[in-house]
Parts: structure tokens; C-alpha cells; sequence
């Protein structure tokens, strides 16, 4: 591999949005992100989920060698009837899923033993009041 070959920065374009976040601004890849974000701050508010995490990054690891990261778009737990914390969801928009998407993906839930979840760009509308089911 040529050490010269320098990568471009990573374009922000037209499709995203920015949405508040604990008091920032964040940048969303994509409305559809936007959108189960506000959902999901609404879930918060209404005391259904907590921590809920923007961006979460998991390392790949394999035989104790790192071998890259996974970024998902969210993780929170779920908030049970006695206020307790419940089970940790995974979730991840994706309107296409390439090869290398579902590798690793499969590679983080086998190791790490977690499920994560994806959910269709285009079915976002239909997820305001949904969590996935940990099975």
C-alpha cells in the first residue's frame, strides 16, 4: 500500500441535518438518524429509556488483536415498571447494508454477546414509540 496516498476528509453533505444534543449542536448523517434521534429523546423523556448514547463505538477484537471499530448511531437501556435499568439496545440505521457493514456488525455481536438492532431508513415514521426487543 502507498504511504503517500493521502485520504480525503470526510464531506458533510446536504442530506444530514443538526439537532440538538445536551446542549450542542450534532451533526446527523441523515434525516432518518435525525429523526429516530427525536424519537428517542422523546422516549427519554417519558421516562421509557435512559442513557441514551449518540454514536456509540465498539472495538473490533479478535484473538486479543484489535481489528478495527463498529460506530452504531444509538445505545440506551430501557427503563423497567420499578425504575430499575433494563436490557442495553443497539440500534443502527442503515438503507443499505454493504459487505463489510454486515462483518463486522456480525463480528461485535459475536464478541462482545449483544445484539444489535437495525432499522430501515424508510420505516423510521413507524418506530416513534418502539424499542427492540432483545431475543
Amino acid at each position: 500500500m502507498n504511504k503517500n496516498i493521502k485520504r480525503s476528509k470526510k464531506n458533510f453533505n446536504n442530506k444530514g441535518r443538526y439537532e440538538a444534543y445536551l446542549g450542542n449542536m450534532v451533526y446527523f448523517a441523515s434525516n432518518a438518524i435525525a429523526d429516530r434521534y427525536l424519537q428517542l429523546v422523546k422516549l427519554q423523556e417519558n421516562r421509557r429509556i435512559i442513557e441514551l448514547e449518540i454514536n456509540p463505538q465498539f472495538s473490533i477484537v479478535v484473538h486479543n488483536k484489535r481489528l478495527g471499530s463498529f460506530n452504531a448511531n444509538f445505545r440506551y437501556f430501557t427503563l423497567e415498571d420499578n425504575n430499575h435499568r433494563g436490557y442495553c439496545v443497539v440500534e443502527n440505521i442503515k438503507n443499505i447494508q454493504t459487505d463489510l457493514y454486515k462483518l463486522k456488525k456480525q463480528l461485535v455481536e459475536l464478541s462482545l454477546s449483544m445484539q444489535i438492532h437495525d432499522i430501515p431508513a424508510e420505516e423510521i415514521k413507524e418506530w416513534t414509540d418502539r424499542i427492540p426487543l432483545n431475543q
